[in-house]
């Protein structure tokens, strides 16, 4: 699949004045945009884990947030787009809490305590959350087998941080509630931007989302690039560099824009199950880019938490 280029003049779902997506993308086209999105998001454990052999967790929240809003203001400027609708801004905000702020640091500094192919099993919980928060969002009703297969999901992804990585000599019970905060963080970012790119349109969503973000993440960058300067890991500043670039450049913007419409388009119930893709994309690239090896632990926990959300998902009300 071709990459879409960087889109001047403005992309198809960009909004109108009044806030409502243009021309958007068919169903099938969603679902492959999705797809893409899924598989490029797949690679953002092992970058995050390339560029912690340089940077600290805080550094590689801030530059990620720094290089997509630099980017996405000169995106928005070039197209001239008008502000968002005050409506919209709201699920901005809280959208940037979760995507821009919470989970990219809480995700990098999981890193720094479990491998990443332990934390690529967590993560298989996470279109569960996300599912769990659109439902608080939207204030909608499921049935009861909805939230029995909720439950045993977040039990076997309990079990498996019980079992699993609560036997690592460097876990210790408090880190459960950074794998817990880096769920909901990143569950709220999805949600939230969702309503959002329904009003907006998703690559419009994502480029105002971080350029509201911007003066913050360049408060924190430039706290701390003279220290990162100084204590860096020159033996592998350009592999870390490049893993830097990807995480603001694609996981942090680009490719939330294929994301974002996607769910815009289809719906949150429809798309996020592409998410289950996800973890399994992760381990395969954790493997290959990593050299980590996967346990069959690992393989099974993913695919009954993944299976768990899938019923869970099929049962919710459409």
């Amino acid at each position: 699949m071709q990459n879409p280029p960087l889109t001047i003049p403005a992309p198809p779902d960009c909004a109108t004045d009044s806030g409502k997506p243009e021309n958007p993308p068919a169903a099938f086209n969603a679902i492959h945009q999705a797809l893409f999105a899924v598989m490029l998001f797949a690679l953002t454990i092992p970058m995050t884990q390339i560029a912690l052999s340089s940077f600290s967790a805080e550094f590689i929240a801030a530059s990620r947030a720094l290089i997509a809003g630099l980017v996405a203001w000169v995106v928005i400027v070039i197209n001239d787009w008008q502000r968002p609708p005050l409506r919209a801004l709201p699920w901005l905000l809280l959208a940037g809490i979760g995507v821009v702020l919470g989970f990219p640091y809480l995700l990098s500094l999981s890193l720094t305590r479990i491998p990443a192919a332990d934390m690529g099993v967590v993560l298989a919980g996470l279109p569960l959350v996300t599912s769990l928060l659109a439902t608080l969002l939207q204030g909608e009703r499921h049935p009861p087998r909805f939230w029995f297969f909720s439950v045993a999901g977040c039990g076997l992804l309990a079990g498996y941080v019980i079992t699993s990585i609560g036997s690592l000599p460097a876990f210790e019970p408090q880190h459960v509630l950074t794998l817990i905060a880096t769920l909901v963080f990143g569950g709220l970012g999805y949600s939230a931007g969702a309503r959002a790119a329904a009003m907006i349109g998703g690559w419009q969503t994502i480029c105002w989302m971080v350029v509201l973000y911007l003066p913050l993440a360049a408060l924190v960058w430039g706290s701390l690039w003279a220290e990162e300067a100084v204590h860096s890991n020159q033996q592998n500043i350009v592999q870390s560099l490049l893993a830097l670039l990807y995480l603001g450049l694609i996981s942090q913007l680009w490719g939330f824009r294929f994301w974002y419409r996607s769910l815009a388009t289809a719906g949150v119930a429809k798309i996020s199950q592409l998410q289950l893709l996800q973890p399994f994309f992760t381990l395969a690239f954790i493997s290959l880019m990593l050299r980590d090896s996967i346990t069959f632990a690992q393989l099974i926990f993913c695919a009954l938490i993944v299976l768990m959300v899938m019923c869970a998902m099929k049962s919710a009300k459409r």
